[in-house]
């Protein structure tokens, strides 16, 4: 047998639970679709002690000037609080670290309690029990008379679902990677797909646990730039109580010790800190990594080097529906504003949602 929906939305990150989101409070029958066996895709946050609120390992920040992803959260009841940023910044360069008075260049960064990944999270359970279906990789979409059919895999078995629309809500790049269209799409879109960079895709970052957050002791902010690596730009990431302390760091990317076990690079990065923090920074509680251009659901082959330049938006190609408007796009890549942010993730699910219920658009 053949499920049958509405819309079906591919991928269960923010823009795509946004886009459901919408279409269920519009009276849609709605199925997302996500391959990963959580929800929230570049949102994720893990908990390094017990009872203490989980850091985020994806993306994290907000901005004052964001009114979608601000008027999202109230909607949720998630109230997002303000990086620590007091103190000095440490900048280090050719083996030495300098202190410098400025504020902090992560002042106004906005984050929220138990990561970003609490806004998908939040929208996942505010939906129907049974929209979110996940460890269920879509494979290829074939345009159908009067509706798409989705092809996917799960448990290693392909199993077939129709529906009035489906709205991709994956990166591009990723989508043209492992998604097969029948048709196949007009080349300017699949230029589109394999030219647009994948945001953090070609991120590492790295968190680091204290007991307490030592170093706003000694007047630095957490906030530090490294010319010497391995961690070329490191944050304060204290929950808003202060306990425990958290540091989270930007892998270089490239850079050889990504491809190094373990325990090497843990030693290298705490090894940095005690560089630019001092002694204290030698014992930590815990440590962890996450490694974006080695996640398949995020990341191709293309993604693993960083991107020449960001795009200030993405391209009109991307926001246009195909398939007699039953192909529609979401995704943080495909925002004409706050690209590859969280901001730009939820204006794109509300486009995609908006597009859906208009039932208009190309008929390419």
């Amino acid at each position: 047998m053949t499920d049958s929906f509405s819309v079906i939305v591919l991928g269960a990150g923010l823009s795509g639970l946004v886009a459901a989101r919408r279409l269920v409070a519009a009276g849609r029958t709605v199925r997302v679709l996500e391959a990963r066996n959580r929800v929230g895709g570049r949102t994720h946050a893990l908990t390094a002690l017990p009872g203490a609120a989980p850091a985020d390992l994806g993306a994290t920040w907000g901005w004052s000037h964001q009114p979608q992803l601000l008027a999202l959260a109230q909607e949720l009841r998630l109230e997002p609080f303000v990086q620590f940023s007091t103190g000095a910044t440490a900048y280090e360069t050719g083996g030495a670290v300098h202190r410098l008075p400025h504020p902090s260049g992560s002042a106004g960064y906005l984050r929220f309690a138990g990561g970003a990944a609490a806004l998908a999270q939040c929208l996942a359970a505010g939906l129907p029990a049974g929209t979110v279906q996940l460890n269920t990789q879509a494979t290829a979409l074939r345009q159908l008379a009067n509706g798409v059919e989705v092809t996917t895999e799960e448990s290693g078995h392909p199993r077939v679902y129709r529906a009035d629309a489906v709205v991709v809500a994956l990166p591009p790049r990723l989508a043209a990677h492992s998604l097969v269209f029948v048709p196949a799409l007009p080349a300017p879109v699949q230029a589109a797909q394999q030219q647009m960079p994948t945001w953090m895709s070609h991120s590492m970052k790295s968190l680091v646990t204290y007991e307490t957050p030592f170093w706003r002791e000694q007047g630095w902010s957490g906030f530090a730039v490294s010319q010497d690596g391995p961690l070329t730009e490191i944050h304060d990431a204290s929950p808003p109580e202060g306990r425990p302390g958290v540091l989270f760091g930007f892998f270089a990317a490239p850079h050889p010790l990504r491809s190094a076990p373990l325990a090497v690079r843990e030693a290298a990065v705490v090894a940095q800190l005690v560089r630019i923090f001092g002694p204290a920074a030698a014992r930590p509680l815990a440590y962890q990594e996450l490694d974006w251009a080695h996640e398949p659901y995020t990341s191709t082959p293309a993604d693993e080097a960083a991107p020449l330049s960001v795009p200030l938006q993405g391209p009109p190609e991307l926001r246009a529906p195909l398939w007699q408007g039953r192909l529609i796009w979401a995704g943080a890549e495909t925002a004409s504003s706050e690209w590859g942010r969280l901001d730009g993730a939820v204006e794109a699910g509300a486009r995609a949602a908006a597009q859906v219920l208009a039932g208009a658009g190309s008929k390419a």
